[in-house]
């Protein structure tokens, strides 16, 4: 339905009485009545274009699905034809890739079981050569903490020797010390002895006193000569006894020192043997397990060209059920034809009444402008005045 706009224009008017009324309404009613006026226009305005917006779209989509229409229905048969061709041809594609697909998944399969064969076959092959190389190892270890022990041993051996012949060196000399202290005092006591003969005023007594201490330090002095070589012979046999103790830790040693070189040898040579026979092992499954990598690659491929075409399949048939439904029902077209005859219609009797309303707002705001100038100029005059009335009654609150 169309929207005319509603205005008395001023030929309508009446005179008289009612003219002398509106002659005697403030510039404010009349602002305001006039601020309405063109509110309400510019509303039917809006809405009545809002209106052409959705007919245009609407025309627009019917002749798009029309246009769509005609060219399936003059396409038909080439449609028909191309389509049942991508159809086959897709059908094809997939019987093939769910062929592959499934070939693929059975090797795989049967590959994995070979692998799990080949690993268990692998761990019972590798087991003794394991438990060789931990047996070796556990040997070699242990001739290796033999082998710190012994020389540990020596160490303390050969400090002993060395503690040995200090102190055969401290006791000798003390020994030595001790005789020359007694032959020292000994010939003190010869001396005054010599001294006492010649003198003829000497005592008999003390002459004999004399002749006792010098047999006295006579007999210090080989007893100190005597403990010198027993001293010499005992220390040296703690040096000998010592030395041999040395010797029989180096000959341990040595003794030690082959089998700890040995076993380590031999350990070596088991752990070498081990890990040889290991990747050689591990070589083989990973080539395996390679197969089973690029068997599974193939099946994904295969899947993935199953999937393509099972989206052909589904795009062929969607097409050709939208020609089937295009090809067997012309009364839609024939409908749709109608329907866009109809729009149309609509479209130029609803331009030509947006055109119109568009000019009737136009010429009203040209009207109405001087009275809704003064209402707004009125309105702020107004605000002004209510805002300096609360600006002096803020004022006064706040003294």
């Amino acid at each position: 339905m169309s929207m005319q706009p509603q205005e008395t224009s001023s030929d309508e008017r009446p005179d008289g009485g009612a003219g002398q009324g509106a002659s005697a309404l403030s510039p404010l009613k009349g602002g305001l009545d006039a601020v309405k006026r063109v509110w309400e226009a510019s509303r039917q305005h809006a809405t009545a274009r809002g209106r052409l917006r959705e007919l245009s779209q609407a025309l627009k989509e019917d002749r798009d699905e029309l246009e769509r229409r005609t060219r399936i229905e003059d396409n038909y048969d080439a449609i028909v034809s191309e389509q049942e061709a991508e159809l086959k041809d897709a059908q094809e594609a997939l019987r093939d890739a769910e062929g592959r697909a499934e070939k693929a998944a059975g090797d795989a399969g049967a590959l994995q079981e070979s692998l799990s064969s080949l690993r268990a076959e692998h761990e019972d092959s590798l087991r003794p050569y394991r438990e060789l190389m931990d047996a070796t190892k556990g040997r070699s270890d242990d001739a290796a903490r033999s082998l710190a022990d012994a020389r540990r041993a020596v160490k303390g051996a050969d400090q002993q020797v060395a503690e040995a012949a200090k102190r055969r060196e401290q006791r000798i000399a003390a020994a030595n010390k001790a005789v020359d202290n007694a032959q020292d005092r000994l010939r003190k006591v010869q001396a005054e002895l010599m001294a006492l003969k010649k003198d003829p005023s000497a005592s008999a007594s003390a002459l004999s006193k004399m002749q006792s201490e010098a047999v006295a330090e006579q007999a210090h002095l080989d007893a100190a000569r005597n403990d010198v070589a027993r001293v010499t012979v005992e220390c040296q046999q703690l040096v000998d006894n010592a030395q041999t103790h040395l010797w029989t830790q180096r000959q341990s040693l040595e003794a030690v020192e082959r089998q700890a070189g040995d076993a380590k040898r031999e350990a070596t040579s088991r752990r070498e043997e081990y890990e040889s026979l290991y990747n050689a092992a591990r070589d083989e499954e990973r080539q395996l397990q390679d197969q089973i990598s690029q068997v599974e690659h193939d099946r994904q491929l295969a899947q993935d060209d199953a999937r393509e075409a099972q989206g052909r399949i589904t795009a062929a048939r969607d097409i050709l059920d939208e020609a089937g439904d295009v090809h067997d029902t012309p009364e839609k077209t024939a409908a749709l034809e109608r329907a866009i005859d109809e729009r149309q219609a609509q479209l130029v009797s609803l331009e030509a009444e947006v055109e119109g309303l568009a000019r009737f707002e136009r010429n009203l705001r040209a009207r109405t402008r001087g009275q809704r100038l003064a209402f707004v100029g009125i309105a702020l005059l107004a605000l002004a005045a209510v805002v300096a009335v609360v600006v002096v009654i803020i004022t006064q609150v706040l003294r």
